[in-house]
């Protein structure tokens, strides 16, 4: 996801939180290693690499919001990874980089250096994260190829490529249906939201975010 000047801290998770986090979370890794293991076959492995593939791939999904800002001159001002109480503060592109212990969602945080092409900038950026995962999908489809990717079969190499190719395509899908997102400073577009908007938004608008950017950036 990419935010622009909004804030996005999630309080720490309280203790019996964490507790049915985890219980959770082992009860549906049992389940699922029950699963695979009666009547095993390599094929089976396909939904537990699909939903692994989320991790990495939320990596690659946030660096594509951080690359294109790069690319379009904005300025990078935090990247988050996950959501709940952090595990690691480090850099990534120069800037604070945050990973939390949940990781099923993140987010850029960007500011406008100036006005000129701002809309498109913005819906650019927008687009970069789901649009990586566009990439990686039809790069794997164009060197396995339509009949071999749409083709069950037992080789385990041949499995965990074809599961990270459709989990980046259901990433991209489902960031790109236009929805907001909770978070505990009101409702945040998500990628597909953010495009629309930020396509119609006044000049004005840009203009304040740059002036907050600025004061912001003067307090330091």
């Amino acid at each position: 996801m990419h935010l622009d000047q909004r804030k996005y801290d999630k309080n720490p998770l309280k203790p019996f939180e964490v507790i049915i986090i985890a219980i959770l979370s082992a009860a549906f890794l049992f389940m699922m290693t029950m699963e695979i293991l009666t009547d095993f076959s390599p094929r089976k492995l396909s939904v537990l690499l699909f939903l692994v593939s989320w991790i990495p791939l939320l990596f690659i999904h946030e660096f594509g919001h951080a690359i294109m800002a790069k690319i379009a001159g904005w300025k990078i001002i935090r990247i988050s990874i996950g959501f709940g109480p952090r595990l690691l503060n480090t850099h990534a592109f120069g800037v604070p980089m945050e990973i939390r212990v949940i990781p099923l969602e993140g987010f850029v945080q960007t500011s406008p250096t100036t006005l000129h092409w701002v809309r498109t900038k913005n819906a650019l950026i927008y687009f970069a994260g789901p649009g990586i995962e566009l990439l990686i999908f039809f790069s794997i489809l164009a060197v396995l190829g339509s009949e071999q990717m749409f083709t069950v079969t037992d080789n385990y190499l041949d499995i965990a490529i074809k599961s990270f190719a459709f989990a980046a395509l259901a990433g991209a899908i489902i960031n790109l249906i236009p929805i907001g997102i909770r978070t505990e400073d009101g409702t945040t577009p998500n990628d597909g939201l953010g495009i629309l908007q930020c396509l119609f938004a006044d000049s004005q608008s840009y203009a304040e975010w740059i002036k907050q950017n600025a004061k912001e950036e003067s307090r330091k």
